[in-house]
């Protein structure tokens, strides 16, 4: 009987060929362990986050869960070398050197990001006449979740335009932070390391909102406005009390300067998770500079089973509000959003000139919310007689 021969050649051909491809990758990836610096995080400390600069465009979320799944995105610059290994991964994937360009084809999100020019409205500073400018609109008043009946209410304010008579030779603005230490969207140039697990909070008042503080104290200062800015950490080891702490700051603070007439808490917004603003809606331009834009908040005193035993006067509070937004619009229009209102009391029952001003957001950068400052100050101090 007569055999079939074996057919082994081919078979033999395409081992070999597997073989070859897995030793010649294997070598190569040995020279470049050897030959090329390893992709390991930076040992200046900062958090892989602060390096993100290709997708400042991304939401701070995603981006946080990207830079902690996939470490590559964090070196950024860094996978443009010359090592070996690199230059054969180039060769065969274009979008190597480009983590963005990787992550989006499986993320297409990621691919509409507009990296280039900026799109923020300009609010020019130096117009004629600025005093006949109408107020900045937006489509709807900012309610919040309060009650139909407090909603009727704030449709009949009007701006209480009467100006402030500093009294006495003390200090007539107290600047506090419940929330010391929130911080802003992360700046290639000024970067923090944020605390565990919580993004856009950091331990160093240098790059919180406490700093946004300090600048803006300085501002009215040199506005002739004495000012005091209480840095006290409110929050400590229990956020939920931060208000409870805040409002002792308050009382003290009041029985040692009785001149004090305008309390100002400085906060720093945030948006949800979900949230995918765009950053240029953000800021407004002024003098060729990216300045954040701020709101202020007022609480009505609803919101507490129970109630509260003091609740703000907040009708004076909000007529005291619109007045200091509608200055800001009047000479930067688009600076300041509408008045927020929201239910809580947020130690807002202590004057009738006590508010909480959110000034830029985690889609902004310290030092555009820095610049804010000038310009609010600016507005308070045309308030005051």
């Amino acid at each position: 009987m007569r055999r079939r021969p074996r057919v082994t050649f081919s078979s033999n051909i395409a081992f070999n060929i597997i073989a070859s491809i897995l030793a010649i990758a294997i070598l190569i990836l040995t020279l470049n362990l050897i030959f090329t610096k390893p992709l390991a995080p930076k040992p200046d400390g900062i958090e892989d986050i602060a390096d993100l600069s290709d997708v400042s465009g991304l939401n701070p979320h995603y981006k946080s869960i990207l830079i902690r799944s996939i470490p590559m995105l964090a070196r950024g610059e860094d996978l443009k070398g010359t090592g070996i290994l690199s230059g054969f991964l180039r060769l065969v994937f274009p979008n190597f050197a480009d983590p963005k360009g990787i992550v989006s084809q499986q993320i297409p999100y990621l691919s509409n990001l507009d990296g280039g020019g900026s799109h923020a409205v300009e609010a020019v500073s130096n117009l004629p006449d600025r005093a006949l400018i109408d107020r900045y609109e937006r489509e709807e008043v900012n309610y919040g979740e309060v009650s139909d009946e407090i909603k009727i209410i704030i449709e009949g304010l009007e701006p209480d335009n009467k100006p402030i008579d500093m009294k006495g030779k003390g200090a007539q603005v107290l600047i506090y932070h419940t929330h010391s230490r929130e911080a802003y969207k992360q700046d290639p140039v000024n970067p923090y390391k944020e605390v565990a697990r919580e993004a856009f909070r950091s331990n160093d008042f240098n790059h919180t909102v406490v700093d946004v503080g300090r600048v803006f104290t300085d501002h009215l200062i040199s506005m002739g406005i004495p000012t005091i800015h209480d840095t006290t950490d409110h929050e400590g080891n229990d956020y939920n009390a931060s208000y409870s702490k805040s409002l002792k700051t308050l009382e003290k603070r009041i029985k040692d300067h009785d001149s004090l007439q305008v309390f100002i808490d400085l906060h720093r917004n945030s948006y949800g998770k979900d949230s995918r603003k765009n950053p240029d809606d953000e800021v407004v331009i002024i003098n060729g500079e990216r300045v954040a834009k701020l709101f202020v908040v007022i609480g009505t005193g609803e919101g507490v089973v129970g109630g509260f035993n003091s609740k703000p006067d907040w009708q004076e509070n909000a007529k005291f509000a619109m007045t200091l937004t509608n200055r800001i619009n009047e000479l930067y229009p688009g600076l300041a959003k509408d008045v927020y209102y929201k239910r809580g009391r947020y130690n807002q029952h202590v004057s009738t000139k006590a508010i909480l001003i959110e000034v830029g957001s985690t889609y902004t950068t310290q030092k555009e919310a820095e610049r804010a400052t000038k310009y609010l100050a600016e507005a308070l101090s045309q308030i005051f007689e």
